[in-house]
């Protein structure tokens, strides 16, 4: 089946909290099955990502850590929506699920961009929490899709080979150029406006 914007309902999920939290297997196999293609779809079509969003592995991974997020100490998370329900009148479980699967997408792209930078002392760079979401937001929005994907699988441990193969780029040269090139926009853009 083919989820449509207008499919989507992520505010329905709620249906299977109360049950889910009471250690319901049942329910939480069912807010599972709902909730994967929603969010995936939400993912999808969110500029949080970038240019990852088009990547299905970026945002299952995403997906996944939502997921593990609300189950995770006997569904502590999902204990927590209650709680913001009460303190947010008018807003739904759709709302508060959007918002927190936002907030795992960004933590995962400055997860991904804070292990691409170098870690040599010659050209180690300092960066705080306000400046890796920056990064993550520039590179997003500045770096061709091609170098955002060659370095999302560089950092995930695949080889130039691989990552050659999967661009269908001719040689692994041209991987490592690509990896190499997004790396020096990324050093040249926040070197120079980080310089005393």
């Amino acid at each position: 089946m083919i989820i449509t914007l207008g499919d989507s309902d992520l505010a329905s999920l709620a249906a299977d909290i109360p049950q889910v939290i009471e250690g319901d297997v049942a329910a939480w196999d069912e807010f599972v099955f709902h909730a994967e293609p929603q969010l995936l779809l939400l993912l999808r079509r969110s500029r949080t990502l970038g240019p990852l969003r088009h990547n299905i592995d970026a945002c299952r991974a995403v997906m996944i850590s939502v997921l593990e997020r609300i189950s995770n100490d006997n569904f502590h998370g999902l204990r927590l929506w209650v709680q913001w329900a009460n303190a947010h009148p008018g807003k739904d479980f759709g709302d508060w699920i959007r918002i927190l699967t936002m907030d795992v997408a960004r933590d995962h792209m400055i997860q991904m961009l804070d292990a691409m930078l170098p870690t040599d002392d010659d050209d180690r760079l300092s960066i705080t929490l306000r400046m890796s979401r920056e990064l993550c937001e520039y590179a997003a929005l500045w770096l061709e899709s091609t170098q955002l994907h060659a370095l999302h699988r560089w950092i995930g441990g695949a080889s130039l080979d691989q990552i050659a193969r999967e661009l269908r780029l001719a040689t692994a040269l041209d991987a490592d150029k690509l990896v190499r090139a997004a790396l020096a926009r990324l050093r040249r853009h926040f070197a120079v406006r980080n310089d005393p």
